[in-house]
């Protein structure tokens, strides 16, 4: 998942985050919420099993240093580099596994590269074959008319989600035709958001999001589709500095959405607001949030939660309130796993805690000294792994990174064991478990293999 001080940077708003006086630099690097529970279906290991003795277990494994596999969005960065030069994002967003194979995210929606080049849904078809390939975009009726077959309506593919069996991808930032498409096809002039999810090797796009300027996260809880996000209803409201932070809600699978709650900022045209991530657990959903300040360049948190009936703001007593994620990872029963900063402290501080169903936190001190860059999920076998590089990590850091590769069961994520210790001169930042082996996605747009 996108970290804060690149949400901000869509909307060109140099922030930093603060909680009451307490203000700390943007949490870094990028991370998956639930990318990777896509590998449920792919992600059996049995490189190293014999026939008698089954699967060897994750934790029994060792895995060699990660050796650069496949560049597959070398035509992306190619115009990229034509028109911004060094300035925009070349990094592989994420990786996960869904329907047999091995999905990527890229783009940039700081500088709006969508706009020069289609962004696609692509995968890898095996992992003897490092030739990417795009998918099948499923989009008529859902906005402009597609550039080509595969192209999506996105700036940057981002945050790949998990649930109820099939891979979702919320729509960060839909592209300048598409905008218009909505505005051409409402009256008066509205806003609308896009979500996608993958079935039978396509993607099925879904324009049904009103108010969704920037949808931000979408998740499944107690039978139906949640998304979050920002915008406003109409475009006059938007253009008076009216920005909203959106909870959505679909019963139909996307057909439709309907607001839950929409929260405007406290003075029109002097600040930013959003809720960009979602933590379903089992007696609530959690959303998190910021509002942002222009004139002081800062942003405060919001986190709220949502009962089913209520959407609620956390007060100061809630173990959640001072709370910003990198990501959010759903666990068997109705726990999540969250990791991010905790904003309360003066420098803030790193936090990986596993959250149980009625929002305890248990902070997971193992973590301590590492950043935390991503993790994924194979349900099937419940292995969790984690990505994690010594010491700060942002993405202005320099090489070397000394990365590390654990793993845990979901049943109890705070006892892990090393997989891997490697010294890499780029930092990674994406992470799945795909066909027997570890893939790592970077910050030059390289995907490796270990």
């Amino acid at each position: 998942m996108r970290t804060l001080a690149q949400f901000l940077a869509i909307s060109c708003l140099p922030l930093c985050l603060a909680c009451s006086s307490a203000a700390t630099p943007a949490p870094t690097a990028t991370a998956d919420a639930a990318s990777d529970g896509a590998a449920a279906t792919d992600t059996a290991a049995t490189a190293d099993a014999s026939p008698d003795a089954g699967p060897v277990p994750l934790s029994q494994r060792k895995l060699d240093a990660p050796q650069v596999w496949a560049t597959p969005i070398a035509d992306y960065q190619k115009v990229g580099k034509k028109y911004y030069g060094s300035k925009y994002d070349k990094s592989i967003t994420d990786l996960a596994a869904a329907e047999g194979k091995l999905w990527l995210g890229y783009g940039d929606g700081t500088y709006n590269l969508g706009e020069k080049i289609p962004i696609e849904f692509r995968y890898f078809n095996s992992p003897d074959d490092p030739s990417p390939s795009a998918a099948l975009c499923k989009g008529e009726g859902q906005g402009e008319v597609q550039q080509t077959p595969y192209q999506t309506g996105e700036e940057v593919i981002g945050n790949f989600r998990v649930f109820d069996g099939a891979l979702w991808q919320a729509g960060l930032d839909s592209i300048d035709a598409d905008e218009l498409w909505t505005q051409a096809h409402t009256s008066p002039k509205s806003i609308q958001g896009n979500v996608y999810f993958l079935e039978g090797g396509a993607w099925q796009k879904r324009r049904t999001v009103t108010g969704g300027e920037h949808v931000q996260d979408v998740v499944g809880w107690k039978g139906a589709v949640y998304a979050v996000g920002s915008g406003a209803d109409l475009r006059s409201e938007f253009e008076a500095g009216q920005v909203f932070r959106y909870l959505w809600r679909s019963t139909d699978k996307a057909q439709t959405f309907q607001t839950v709650q929409r929260v405007k900022v406290p003075e029109d045209g002097k600040g930013d607001t959003r809720w960009v991530t979602l933590m379903p657990l089992g007696d609530a959903l959690y959303l998190f949030g910021y509002v942002s300040h222009f004139a002081t360049g800062k942003a405060t948190i919001a986190n709220a939660l949502y009962d089913g009936a209520t959407v609620t703001t956390l007060d100061a007593t809630d173990e959640l309130a001072t709370l910003y994620p990198d990501g959010t990872l759903a666990l068997a029963g109705g726990r999540a796993l969250f990791w991010g900063v905790d904003v309360s402290a003066q420098p803030a501080v790193r936090t990986v805690a596993i959250v149980s169903p009625n929002a305890q936190l248990t902070v997971l001190d193992a973590f301590d000294g590492y950043s935390l860059l991503d993790v994924a999920y194979a349900a099937e076998t419940d292995d969790v792994l984690y990505l994690l590089a010594q010491g700060e990590v942002s993405a202005t850091s320099k090489g070397p990174f000394d990365v590390r590769v654990w793993t845990a069961k979901g049943a109890k994520p705070g006892q892990t064991t090393e997989l891997l210790q490697a010294d890499l001169a780029v930092r990674p930042t994406a992470l799945a478990l795909w066909q027997g082996s570890v893939w790592l996605g970077d910050a030059t747009g390289q995907v490796l293999r270990a």
